[in-house]
């Protein structure tokens, strides 16, 4: 059986290899991204992944931009994205930006293992 792939995109270090140790435990297939660059898009593409973890702020693009970028290229429009953040709002946020669902920071490891069991 196929290994499901989870793309977890954080420039927090510490987030990430949380989030990236949670979906390894689980038996899935992580693939971690400290920064955002135009060309990730087609990598992103190339994986395929089963699932998108997102933090709202990363250097240079917003994760809500970027939600609604992935959300409009026909090989990622049904992945779903989870938006990861602490910002006031991020329920509203993650809604206008068509994620799926959503996680706020602080966050224990029982609520990632939860998201991506469910997604």
């Amino acid at each position: 059986m196929k290994r499901k792939k989870v793309l977890i995109i954080d420039d927090d270090i510490s987030c990430l290899e949380m989030m990236q140790f949670v979906v390894n435990d689980l038996g899935f297939e992580a693939f971690p991204y400290t920064t955002w660059r135009s060309e990730t898009i087609q990598e992103i593409i190339d994986i395929a992944p089963d699932l998108i973890l997102l933090d709202e702020w990363l250097i240079g693009v917003k994760g809500s931009e970027l939600c609604i970028i992935l959300k409009s290229i026909n090989e990622l429009r049904h992945v779903p994205i989870v938006l990861v953040s602490g910002t006031d709002g991020l329920p509203q946020i993650a809604k206008r930006a068509f994620a799926d669902a959503y996680i706020e920071k602080p966050f224990g490891i029982e609520e990632i293992e939860k998201m991506v069991l469910r997604l």
